[in-house]
């Protein structure tokens, strides 16, 4: 079958399962495993791999854990236990059908990207306290370190409070054709743009980005991001001179502006209470390129300015290159100040299912573990109405509730209290 043709066969799939879910019908996880395993996304994955996944699913959704024994005993089978655990830990030994599912997720997943949708790449590690027996366990010199880090893209629409995952992947340094994190990275983003048909802009948090992964996906011309760079050290080639990014963002003209409101939480920045900034920001953008590389970018000098807090300039990188215009730069920016919304939300579901509870000793079997708790977090975020990003850290408008504040509130006398200065 030809790519066009493949292209219509896979937007007809997912139009159907848009209408499937889009009209009030009462989908179970059970639903959803059928038709992740049936000919609609691919090659019928048969009786096995349905009963397989399907059981997987249901256990996880129903225990909230990836734990083997849990998810075994969820089932209530008419066997012993041991042999549906058996059952279950044998199948999960199955890098094909892993592979599979990982597809049909991404694949699944695609079909709601549009032009300008957040590819919102995050890292996080997977840590497995005092664990040496499970097979490609990052060594560490402190055994509370152990363990493997996780690379998750998620798809987010900067004016909706939904997002979707669509692929996660596991690696340690122990992993055989190990090369760097960055590499790793970068092979997993371009299995998202080509699902995608590079539809999309990859997102970047500096806690999930480096100089090492900035020079490996500006490499990769297929690969479009918007990448903020807090921390990092990195020359840059501006008017065909080589100068230090940190340097040069601080002298960045501004041109647009408008004021926020920033929401801190008790306890973060050393707030006695949760407090709410008052934060004038300001942006501008100069073309640069990376030493060695002919590749069009722009540095984005995003300002932020507080009585009490002073100014910040913070600087990000990316591949987008019409932000002459208000609405072209402000609208980037603004579009990055929701991202961590989307990534606690997420952040937050996934952890109610304790990933770092797993017990499989190979690293197949994690990686098809970590795939499956991938469809249910899919499936709650699209199909049981969990997931939504309600909680805003920038707003437009002053936030609500008991809050210090930073700023006046004289229409509402009872928000005063509290306030600072």
């Amino acid at each position: 079958m030809g790519d066009y043709s493949q292209k219509q066969a896979s937007a007809v799939r997912g139009a159907r399962w848009e209408k499937m879910s889009s009209y009030g019908q009462i989908v179970t996880p059970e639903d959803f495993a059928q038709f992740l395993c049936s000919d609609e996304l691919g090659s019928d994955l048969g009786r096995v791999g349905y009963k397989f996944v399907r059981d997987m699913l249901v256990g996880i959704q129903r225990t909230r854990s990836v734990n083997l024994t849990d998810i075994a005993k969820s089932l209530n089978e008419s066997i012993r236990l041991h042999a549906t655990h058996k059952r279950l830990s044998r199948n999960l030994d199955n890098p094909a059908l892993a592979a599979a599912l990982s597809d049909r997720l991404l694949r699944l997943g695609a079909h709601r990207v549009a032009s300008k949708t957040r590819l919102i790449v995050h890292l996080y590690e997977l840590n497995k306290k005092y664990a040496r027996k499970v097979e490609y366990l990052s060594e560490s010199a402190n055994c509370l370190d152990s363990g493997f880090k996780v690379c998750e893209v998620l798809a987010s629409d900067a004016d909706s409070e939904i997002f979707t995952p669509l692929v996660a992947t596991v690696w340690s340094d122990q992993v055989p054709g190990f090369v760097n994190d960055a590499d790793e990275v970068t092979k997993l983003l371009r299995r998202v743009a080509q699902a995608t048909n590079n539809r999309g802009l990859f997102y970047f948090d500096d806690q999930s980005f480096s100089s090492e992964f900035l020079k490996s996906i500006v490499a990769d011309p297929s690969l479009n991001f918007l990448a903020m760079m807090n921390g990092a050290e990195l020359d840059v080639v501006y008017r065909n001179e080589s100068v230090s990014m940190n340097e040069l963002v601080r002298d960045v003209q501004t041109t647009y502006g408008r004021t926020m409101f920033k929401l801190i939480p008790e306890g973060v920045s050393g707030m006695s209470k949760s407090t709410d900034l008052d934060v004038f920001l300001h942006a501008g953008a100069l073309a640069i390129k990376l030493p060695n590389s002919n590749r069009n970018l722009r540095l984005i000098a995003l300002k932020s300015k507080n009585r009490f807090v002073g100014e910040i300039a913070a600087p990000m990188i990316t591949t987008e290159t019409n932000l002459r215009s208000r609405k072209g730069l402000m609208g980037l920016v603004e579009s990055f100040l929701s991202l961590q919304d989307v990534i606690s939300t997420h952040q937050a579901l996934r952890d109610s299912f304790d990933p770092s509870s797993f017990r499989v000793l190979t690293y197949h079997r994690l990686q098809f573990l970590m795939t499956l708790l991938q469809g249910v977090i899919h499936y709650e975020v699209t199909f049981a109405g969990g997931g939504s990003v309600n909680d805003h850290q920038f707003s437009h408008t002053p936030h609500d509730g008991e809050v210090n504040r930073t700023y006046f509130l004289p229409e509402k006398r009872q928000a005063t209290r509290g306030q600072l200065g």
